[in-house]
């Protein structure tokens, strides 16, 4: 019985090399994912963010001062870059935690938390890039005018018959 089992440990269908990698990796096919630590990860990242939204609005009440506007695009740069990688790790953490599961509802609300702050942030550098380049003018928008309505093709003007016309209160099949 021991040299059946000494033999069949060598066979060549137990060797690791003829198994393809994905078949052999220690990790699950299921990423799990530690919550505790994406939270505190998150809510960091959210602290930043707003401290970032404060920042953007005492460089915008400098009003265009010296370097004003190159400390924008830096805390701008800065904070998106934060933000996208904030957002990669609550996508993953959705990914590997069940629809209905507590952890699930907890990134729900830590995701809204992360949306509110990335809103102002946005708001605030907004309003403070308006406030840094007072020396740019306003661009104008173009007017909008809505567009005429459209008219049938004249090669398919008389295949649409009223009864056809959905919109025209014609049903189609059986005269609705």
């Amino acid at each position: 019985d021991k040299a059946l089992l000494l033999a069949s440990l060598h066979h060549p269908m137990n060797d690791q090399s003829n198994v393809p990698s994905w078949a052999r990796a220690a990790e699950p096919l299921v990423p799990s994912v530690n919550v505790a630590s994406v939270k505190k990860e998150v809510r960091s990242s959210i602290k930043e963010i707003g401290r970032a939204a404060d920042e953007m609005v005492r460089l915008g009440r400098r009003r265009g001062g010296p370097g004003a506007s190159e400390q924008l695009l830096a805390l701008s740069t800065e904070t998106r870059e934060r933000a996208r990688a904030t957002s990669q790790t609550l996508r993953a953490a959705f990914g590997a935690v069940d629809d209905a599961s507590p952890d699930h509802a907890a990134l729900v609300s830590l995701s809204e938390e992360f949306k509110a702050a990335v809103l102002r942030f946005q708001q605030e550098a907004e309003a403070a890039s308006g406030a840094a380049a007072p020396s740019q003018a306003p661009q104008s928008q173009p007017s909008l005018q809505p567009l005429p309505p459209l008219k049938p093709l004249p090669q398919f003007a008389g295949e649409m018959s009223p009864a056809m016309d959905i919109e025209a209160g014609g049903g189609g099949e059986g005269g609705g």
